[in-house]
């Protein structure tokens, strides 16, 4: 195995390396300028990995990297130099960009002369990006006079590529020069931490700023996977002939979608207009530098990451073929999971997983888990809510192993595209179950309550116990009978009104911190059109009598428990499920939310406990 020096090891790309070398076995020696944020990103690793890498304090940005003469010793037996390092900010100044981009070049470039006349370096991988002038035709070159109009981000990033390029090939050292195009979510969960990039797209379609798509089928934005790009490298990185080379990680144009496409996509997948024609990005660009992109949040410089012509991909295949790995190829079914996931991210752009929890995909749906003994417990939310207002539930039921979903067009899972919003939830939920291949205990609450019944009707024998908290069982109001109007009044939504809402329906009453915070959060969950479309969708098929067709007399009743707020209302339980245990709390119909430690004691006592007595 290897030793690494990584610069970038806590940033978007770079801790998606670090996940990939460690899982080879490689040591690692991380560049790190905050601990306590390393700190999180090794939390991340399985603990063997986290056991191989070692942080070196220091700044790029610094002489001698701002290392310590002993650290700086320290790595001097190093075999391999990836540079992931660097801020991703388009709107740096000249001086800022110098900073991050090409004085570290060339502190880097000393360091690896230094470790090459000791010990020979086996490769320096640099990661630059696909707008790079330069390649292997031109690498001695000075390339500048094709960056005079550059902004200061690309002009310095791009001439820390030449400087290195120059500087290693006096020394034969081999370079690998990566060419990332925009990096986009996990191939399959579509998370995406970076909100540039395709986040500014997704913004504007929001904000509905995109009626005319940039380039229209003529441009393209380049686009990969953030774990491609992380198991390319590792696989350059085990590499036996090392050459210089430079490996473009992006489709060919010919299979991948255009602008006026991929616009499309996003606002259907926003439930906004799709672009009714194009416009120019030169133009678009001209407009947004005059000060127009000021007003709107639109940088004009991310118009430059929008192309219309070809980039070679030959190297990067001769490497993937040699490895026998997967390709960097754009994986299409996973589109809106990332375009959910930005969305998302844009109305909590502070939101992380929380402690002990990851994010995952399981089938159609997004799920946050924390790992545990014994059999699954499987949440779900009612409208006006998500995953994440669960987690205060789940993190009590710590031990247990806890999955909870974002439902169909909620929280980070895609909208529901079929014509029955609750039959789409029924099928990814009970998808779900199974692809667990044992039975769990399935738990909703309010909206997800009715998801939950309807779940447990069709896959009965893989529901080990069903608890329905404060379930809606009847319709509610035909004033929501029209999701245009309710979508509209969410839309306008503020917050004293919604408060206001939730105390006439008995919620919140003492008012405080968690009624605040679950009332901003909300608001934000808002702002999202394909989560309001979603919540006013719900809110639509509540109010018909179709939406609650269920057989609860041939429910197995020692299956079945209840448990509901003596204050809520509005929705009261039907006499033909009275039959059922139920006991109540003194709150009203969001007490989970209210208060997750009953929520979380009443499922440990009452469920589970009696879950396990009887499987003994």
């Amino acid at each position: 195995m290897l030793k690494i020096f990584l610069t970038g090891a806590t940033g978007f790309i770079g801790k998606a390396i670090l996940a990939e070398v460690t899982a080879q076995g490689h040591e690692v020696y991380a560049l790190v300028r905050d601990l306590a944020r390393f700190r999180r990103a090794i939390a991340q690793l399985p603990p063997g990995a986290a056991q191989t890498v070692q942080p070196v304090t220091g700044d790029l940005s610094h002489a001698k990297l701002g290392m310590n003469e002993a650290d700086y010793e320290r790595i001097g037996d190093v075999d391999v130099i990836i540079h992931a390092g660097g801020p991703m900010d388009i709107r740096l100044s000249s001086t800022e960009a110098e900073r991050a981009f090409l004085l570290p070049a060339k502190e880097l470039a000393e360091l690896a002369v230094q470790i090459h006349r000791k010990r020979v370096l086996k490769q320096f991988i640099h990661i630059v990006g696909f707008m790079s002038p330069y390649d292997e035709t031109n690498a001695l070159t000075n390339q500048d006079a094709a960056l005079r109009h550059a902004p200061p981000y690309e002009r310095s990033k791009f001439q820390a590529d030449g400087y290195l390029r120059q500087a290693l090939h006096k020394h034969a050292i081999p370079l690998s020069t990566v060419n990332p195009s925009v990096v986009i979510g996990d191939s399959v969960t579509g998370k995406t931490e970076q909100l540039g990039g395709l986040g500014i797209l997704v913004d504007a379609v929001r904000r509905n700023l995109m009626p005319l798509a940039p380039g229209g089928d003529k441009y393209w934005l380049p686009m990969v996977h953030l774990n491609h790009v992380a198991s390319f490298i590792a696989n350059l990185v085990r590499r036996e002939d090392v050459a210089s080379d430079t490996y473009y990680l992006l489709d060919p144009r010919s299979s991948s979608p255009t602008m006026s496409s991929l616009i499309g996509t996003i606002a259907t997948e926003l439930r906004m207009m799709r672009p009714i024609g194009s416009v120019p990005p030169t133009l678009l660009k001209a407009a947004l530098g005059a000060g127009v992109g000021d007003l709107l949040g639109v940088p004009s410089e991310s118009m430059n990451f929008i192309v219309n012509r070809d980039f070679p991909v030959h190297s990067k295949r001769l490497i993937e073929e040699k490895q026998g790995q997967g390709g960097t190829s754009l994986v299409k079914g996973t589109l809106p999971f990332v375009i959910s996931d930005l969305d998302y991210r844009l109305s909590h752009p502070e939101t992380a997983a929380p402690e002990g929890f990851i994010q995952k995909r399981r089938s159609k749906v997004v799920t946050l888990e924390q790992e545990g003994e014994g059999p699954s417990i499987v949440l779900l939310h009612g409208t006006f809510s998500s995953a994440d207002r669960l987690v205060p539930v789940a993190e009590r039921l710590k031990g247990h192993r806890t999955i909870i979903v974002d439902l169909p067009g909620f929280g980070r899972t895609p909208v529901s595209h079929g014509s029955s919003l609750i039959e789409d939830c029924v099928n990814v939920v009970s998808e779900l179950i199974l692809g667990l291949q044992e039975p769990v205990i399935l738990a909703g609450h309010s909206f997800g309550g009715l998801i939950a019944a309807k779940v447990m009707e069709r896959i009965e024998p893989h529901i080990r116990k069903l608890a329905l908290l404060q379930p809606v069982l009847q319709p509610i109001s035909a004033k929501y009978r029209y999701a245009a109007i309710t979508g509209t009044v969410l839309k306008r939504l503020k917050p004293a009104a919604f408060q206001s809402e939730l105390r006439k329906g008995g919620d919140f009453p003492k008012g405080g911190e968690t009624l605040e915070r679950y009332v901003a959060a909300t608001i934000r969950d808002l702002r999202s059109p394909r989560i309001r479309h979603s919540n006013a969708w719900a809110m639509s098929v509540l109010t018909h009598d179709r939406s609650f067709e269920l057989r609860p007399e041939t429910w197995n009743p020692d299956k079945v428990r209840m448990l509901l707020g003596e204050r809520d209302g509005a929705f009261g339980l039907p006499a033909r499920y009275r039959r059922f245990d139920a006991d109540t709390l003194p709150y009203g119909h969001q007490f989970p939310i209210e208060a997750p430690h009953l929520t979380a004691d009443w499922l440990r006592s009452e469920v589970l406990s009696g879950d396990e007595m009887s499987t003994q």
